[in-house]
């Protein structure tokens, strides 16, 4: 399985460059006209308009800073869970990529914040000095579908291993918040 985001990440990237365009015309029109027109008047309803533009724009980035939109890849088809990623934050996030063999990755976690809105995942691994922890992977850009098989592909590989390396069918079902 594979699930790739990069079709959303450029229609992001697209509407962030957009907006930045939108609040610089609005900003330089708005000032264009208070002083073609010398009255001090109108001075006052120009700063009032600056600063609700000003406040929507900067509202917008505060909300896509703290959502943290990743580009996100993930493939199962080898011998290898593959995850690559880089966040949205700034034009050129540095690419990263976590690479788990199937028989040593141990276990995920899904952390959910900002309001229920933004989902991370957390991988495990197991490695000769114990168990490794990855830093969150922001999951936020994921629609429900992609969410849902990606949280269901990683819990069948915690439940494969666990059937294999220890021969016990049951396992603990926990809330993937789907």
């Amino acid at each position: 399985m594979i699930i790739d985001t990069k079709e959303e990440a450029t229609t992001l990237r697209k509407t962030k460059t957009f907006v930045i365009i939108v609040y610089m015309l609005s900003i330089a029109l708005t000032v264009i006209l208070v002083f073609k027109k010398h009255n001090p008047d109108t001075h006052f309803i120009t700063y009032v308009i600056c600063g609700a533009v000003s406040l929507c724009f900067l509202l917008f980035y505060w909300f896509q800073y703290k959502m943290e939109y990743t580009f996100f890849y993930f493939s199962n088809n080898s011998k290898n869970l593959v995850f690559k990623f880089y966040s949205l934050r700034n034009f050129y996030g540095k690419p990263k990529s976590i690479e788990i063999p199937k028989q040593n990755f141990e276990k995920y976690d899904i952390i959910i914040s900002f309001f229920n809105k933004k989902e991370s995942l957390v991988l495990y691994q197991k490695t000769p000095k114990g168990i490794a922890k990855y830093p969150p992977i922001s999951m936020t850009l994921l629609n429900k579908k992609q969410k849902t098989e990606l949280k269901r592909t990683l819990f069948a590989e915690c439940h494969q291993k666990v059937q294999k390396n220890y021969n016990v069918y049951e396992a603990k079902v926990v809330s993937l918040n789907s």
